[in-house]
């Protein structure tokens, strides 16, 4: 807020929601304006391009200055790095960018993604979320509910819902993260999981879900249930029968699946486990990053083909980037607290 009590015009446009891409394309234009470009024609039409972006759509400014405003936030942290390291200094006494001290020019536009992971960080629609939610974790934290109609239901690490439980009906909706349902059986109040993607139906079962943008991932452990899309055909699109020992995904397209489920991946979190079995680093990164406040990303593609095996402590996931470090040829950089980056 100003001083006078109202709300400045850079504060309202963090408030804006913005496409990922075009989020993406922002930092991927900040990074590419600030690489020195010793041709000066190319220089010109690199910047005559740049503005034919921002004029195709009032957003894209926008989104260029959030993102300037994040990269100015990241430098605060590492000045030291800029200090202590002489190669920060260019022969002609100019100072190289910070991040250029730490990667190769190469990796420049990759590390606007971690400008766009960061920006995630910042977006108010989590507080929005949060504010409309009945019940909420933080990164990081589990929660155990005993629901009214002796349902239970716990809570995996930044996850949101709300309950509406009333004499007709049984309903959650999640709206963000993951949760886990061990459901009371009533046959005349069905249950009902509401998501973005779609609604889950059961009288009485154990299953999980997981949101992943917008895609909705459940596994089935106990009983049955039933999966539907509500997007444009609503209620009367057909249902996926989902049986025990499978999951499927639920998606404004449709239901898919079944597929066989991996209990002991699926259920671990219950038990502050993270379990992966040669999966791919980036899904791993992706797996510790929702247990861990900041971002973890990998600015060298080569690294994908890395498979990861093992168990680790959910309230410590830096257990997991340990054990990448010692048994993988990957390098680890600890930009700050929030930033740790993989090449």
């Amino acid at each position: 807020m100003t001083s006078n009590g109202k709300t400045s015009k850079e504060e309202r446009s963090e408030g804006v929601a913005l496409p990922a891409s075009m989020l993406e394309a922002a930092a991927d234009w900040h990074a590419c304006l600030r690489e020195p470009e010793p041709d000066a024609g190319l220089a010109v039409a690199r910047k005559a391009d740049f503005d034919r972006w921002i004029a195709a759509d009032p957003r894209h400014a926008q989104a260029y200055a959030r993102i300037e405003r994040l990269w100015v936030k990241l430098e605060a942290p590492v000045a030291e790095i800029k200090r202590s390291d002489p190669a920060a200094v260019m022969p002609n006494g100019q100072r190289r960018h910070w991040l250029a001290t730490l990667l190769p020019r190469p990796a420049w536009a990759a590390a606007s993604l971690a400008i766009l992971l960061l920006v995630g960080t910042f977006q108010i629609d989590d507080m929005v979320t949060s504010l409309r939610s009945d019940h909420v974790t933080a990164v990081g934290e589990r929660a155990p509910l005993a629901l009214d109609d002796g349902s239970r239901v716990t809570l995996n690490t930044d996850s949101a819902i709300t309950v509406e439980m009333s004499p007709e009906r049984r309903q959650v909706e999640l709206l963000r993260g993951e949760a886990w349902f061990d459901v009371a059986t009533d046959t005349d109040r069905p249950f009902v999981v509401a998501t973005a993607a779609g609604r889950i139906r059961v009288t009485g079962t154990s299953f999980g879900v997981r949101l992943d943008d917008d895609t909705a991932v459940v596994a089935l452990t106990e009983g049955e249930l039933e999966l539907r899309t509500v997007d444009g055909v609503g209620d009367t699109a057909p249902a996926l029968v989902l049986t025990a020992g499978h999951q499927a995904r639920l998606s404004h397209d449709g239901a898919f699946g079944p597929t066989a489920l991996n209990r002991t991946a699926a259920t671990a979190w219950l038990n502050g486990q993270i379990v992966f079995f040669d999966t791919p680093l980036p899904d791993v990164v992706a797996e510790l990053n929702r247990y861990r406040v900041g971002r973890i990303v990998i600015l060298d593609g080569s690294l994908d083909t890395l498979t990861v095996s093992g168990v680790f402590a959910a309230d410590n996931p830096d257990t997991g980037l340990d054990a990448i470090a010692s048994t993988l040829p990957v390098q680890v950089t600890r930009l700050t607290d929030f930033l740790v980056i993989l090449r």
